[in-house]
């Protein structure tokens, strides 16, 4: 439903403290939340509860999973991140409603830091899962600095093995299943929504000044027609010597080709690291639409990106774009957000999907890189079943914020337009891809590829027969579980 710069004003005190469902369900319900407010004296549900379902067990009898303690662990919480009073009402919702579910079902769980913030967390995930731990029953929260560490070191439980939780709900982040994914067996899963990650932003009057309509990107995506071609046509017209003096005054773009380049093989079907059937990791850098992709990127950068100065700090392209010197530019979703650079662009502006390269069968998509929840190997397949079921129970939608569409409400504060939201930031939730070279160690994707066929110094198939060897040596090591 189309809504109006006045209804989102009317909501911004709501809209800045509500993120995904699923994400408040993992982070809020602070145990100084009022203690099941709502129940009522006769043991039933709730008011605003009544459409929850109670689970039960095999006796007919409300599921009970024994009083059990359960710590999720990550980096950044502190000793609770559900500690303190609730900030908005939708903080107090989820409190409530967490507290509802740990006393029908009878467990608790606390989300706090585990070890000595983000440098320690993986050594001491590693540390515990090496001992054997203790009777903590922990799920942690990594990322890719531990990830095949501790597939390798079988550290992690099979979680295809539990059978008490539907993964296939939409809630659960399919492409964070994807990561560590082998055969039919799966060791990360993630109640957390897909962070919208890399696309293009754009400045309307540029466009305008261009003779592009200001809302064409927009347009494009909607009818399936966003595609390199189309978004090469639309940089050579911003591309302009506005005062005819012979020097041009303004660029089509201005980009880090980190941001650029991956999004640009993803677009043409391929990534530059993937998985084959086999769940092994794989160096595409040698595939022809990845050798399109390189090439292309390379050709837009000589052409429509405005040059950097001599004495050009490293993020000299971000202020080309907020000063209006550029009128594209492929950054992260997260820069557009209430404290990002993008808020002091003066133009309107607006963000859209990476245009399709001709092997990406029309397909928008972004690269996500979300954080992984995994639960330790040793413990035994009852206990795995009672944590990730009392997971899955605490992160289902609070009644009252269920609406499959709440997640927009954070976001649409951020954006100058409500289309960045409704249909870029929705094809973003709707198709995650998994970003794997994140996940590959010692690989230098960056150096030995993207920063030397961008600027042109080296061709992609040098840039691929340079480094393939050493390459396959480190997705053989890093496949080697």
């Amino acid at each position: 439903m189309k809504k109006t710069r006045k209804i989102i004003a009317a909501k911004m005190i709501a809209a800045v403290a509500v993120a995904s469902v699923a994400t408040l369900c993992v982070t809020g319900c602070s145990k100084n939340g009022s203690k099941n407010a709502k129940n009522d004296a006769a043991g039933g549900l709730p008011k605003g509860y009544e459409k929850v379902v109670i689970e039960k067990d095999s006796d007919g009898n409300v599921l009970d999973l024994g009083g059990m303690e359960i710590i999720i662990g990550d980096w950044w919480s502190g000793d609770d991140s559900e500690g303190g009073n609730p900030t908005s009402a939708i903080d107090a919702a989820n409190r409530e409603w967490h507290d509802w579910v740990e006393k029908t079902y009878n467990f608790n769980i606390t989300q706090k830091e585990f070890g000595a913030g983000w440098d320690g967390h993986p050594t001491e995930i590693i540390n515990y899962c090496m001992s054997g731990g203790d009777n903590t029953n922990y799920i942690f929260v990594i990322d890719s600095r531990s990830a095949i560490t501790g597939l390798k070191s079988n550290f992690f439980y099979d979680l295809s093995k539990v059978k008490s939780v539907d993964w296939s709900k939409s809630k659960w982040n399919s492409g964070v299943r994807q990561m560590l994914t082998k055969g039919d067996s799966f060791y990360a899963v993630s109640p957390v929504r897909p962070e919208p990650r890399g696309g293009v932003f754009f400045n309307k009057r540029l466009l305008e000044e261009a003779g592009i309509e200001p809302d064409a990107p927009y347009d494009l995506q909607k009818a399936g027609k966003w595609t390199w071609d189309a978004f090469e046509e639309m940089l050579n017209k911003c591309t302009r010597d506005v005062n005819n003096d012979g020097i041009l005054d303004t660029y089509g773009m201005a980009n880090s080709s980190t941001e650029f380049v991956p999004l640009a093989a993803i677009s043409n079907g391929v990534p530059m690291i993937g998985k084959n059937a086999e769940g092994k990791f794989i160096n595409n850098v040698g595939d022809i639409a990845v050798q399109e992709a390189l090439q292309w990127s390379a050709k837009m950068a000589a052409n429509y990106e405005k040059p950097a100065e001599p004495d050009a700090q490293w993020d000299w392209v971000y202020a080309a774009f907020t000063n209006a010197e550029v009128a594209f530019q492929v950054d992260q979703e997260y820069n557009a957000q209430l404290t990002g650079r993008y808020q002091a662009l003066k133009d309107d502006w607006g963000f859209v999907c990476f245009p399709t390269g001709p092997r990406g069968n029309g397909n928008y998509t972004t690269l996500t890189n979300d954080n992984m929840y995994v639960v330790p190997s040793f413990y035994d397949s009852e206990r795995v079943e009672k944590i990730m079921k009392a997971l899955d129970l605490w992160t289902n939608p609070t009644p009252g914020y269920d609406d499959p569409d709440a997640w927009k409400e954070t976001y649409y504060p951020c954006f100058r337009d409500t289309r960045a939201v409704d249909e870029t930031l929705q094809i973003m939730d709707s198709n995650p891809t998994p970003r794997y070279d994140t996940l590959i160690p010692n690989i230098n994707y960056m150096g030995d590829v993207i920063w030397i066929t961008y600027p042109g110094y080296t061709t992609p198939q040098e840039a691929y027969e340079q480094t393939r060897n050493n390459w396959q040596a480190l997705l053989d090591e890093a496949n080697n579980w």
